[in-house]
């Protein structure tokens, strides 16, 4: 109610990530918010739009997490599920909708937001229609990190690419990903280093096979640890898995919440010629993730 009667300045985006960009956006409509004295919204879609269509990207994160990330910006968030309906809505008729629902004030966009039917709509004719309803327009230019653009897309292809550092920096935070710990073939144990196998992240970008200098936070406390991306060639094993070796923890984890996020990137996966080797490496991979984390 308390929008309504102040009208709003609306941040508009699918914000996966909430990476650099996204917080420029956001920061960006809080402040013409405050110059129209007018409450800053941030409206986005609970789901992915791409998933309507059977063609949704790895995420950055759930759509849990996106909406947590955004709330904790400080700035109320709106999220519709998009849905068919959404999907079909001409691109007028969106904005019109955000309208009457938000007493909309402005808003502000980046430089490729699309909206409505198709995404036929565009900045272009967000300034329009701007123009025309009396909504003030501000679109952002791309926010760049070592002279290339930061997006989403970018991001996702250097976690896949082993640029961890650049996709870390993007998103100003570590990338993480959240689960469940379930049971795995113990083999870690039996190297004389248990694993947590992490299931339960959804539809996330997995970060390129390796080995990897991580912090685990189990219940909300953080421990240093070591996690390995992939299908454990030495071991045959078939399937890509997530498995985190906690440094200096011996409890007994199994089915409870655990968050991994990745700190370093160690080195690739290797097929070792013996279970004795890989030991070795597990152990001299500890004392890497240990220096880094310290």
């Amino acid at each position: 109610m308390e929008i309504k009667a102040q009208g709003a300045v609306v941040a508009l985006g699918t914000f996966d990530g909430v990476h650099a960009g996204h917080r420029a956006l956001i920061s960006e409509a809080a402040g013409l918010a405050k110059a129209l004295h007018a409450s800053p919204l941030i409206y986005t879609f609970r789901n992915h739009p791409l998933s309507l269509f059977g063609r949704e990207p790895r995420l950055l994160m759930t759509p849990e997490e996106r909406i947590a990330a955004l709330a904790a910006t400080g700035i109320p968030v709106a999220a519709d599920a998009f849905d068919a309906q959404l999907a079909s809505t001409p691109p007028r008729d969106f904005v019109c909708m955000l309208v009457e629902r938000f007493a909309l004030r402005g808003v502000v966009a980046g430089f490729n937001y699309t909206f409505g039917d198709r995404g036929a709509g565009d900045t272009a004719l967000l300034k329009t229609l701007g123009e025309e309803l009396g909504i003030a327009v501000r679109v952002l230019g791309p926010v760049s990190y070592e002279n290339e653009p930061v997006s989403s897309t970018r991001i996702r292809a250097c976690l896949e690419q082993g640029e961890l550092e650049t996709a870390n920096a993007m998103l100003g935070t570590c990338y993480a990903l959240s689960g469940a710990v379930t049971a795995n073939r113990r083999i870690g144990h039996a190297l004389g280093f248990p694993t947590a196998n992490l299931e339960g992240y959804g539809n996330k970008v997995l970060p390129l096979s390796g080995v990897y200098a991580a912090r685990a936070f189990v219940a909300g406390e953080a421990f240093n640890a070591v996690t390995n991306v992939g299908n454990n060639p030495t071991v045959e094993g078939r399937s890509t898995t997530v498995e985190t070796h906690l440094l200096d923890f011996e409890r007994d984890i199994y089915g409870m919440p655990l968050r991994v996020e990745f700190v370093a990137r160690l080195r690739g996966e290797v097929k070792f010629p013996s279970r004795e080797a890989l030991a070795a490496q597990i152990a001299a991979d500890a004392a890497h993730a240990r220096a880094i984390l310290k």
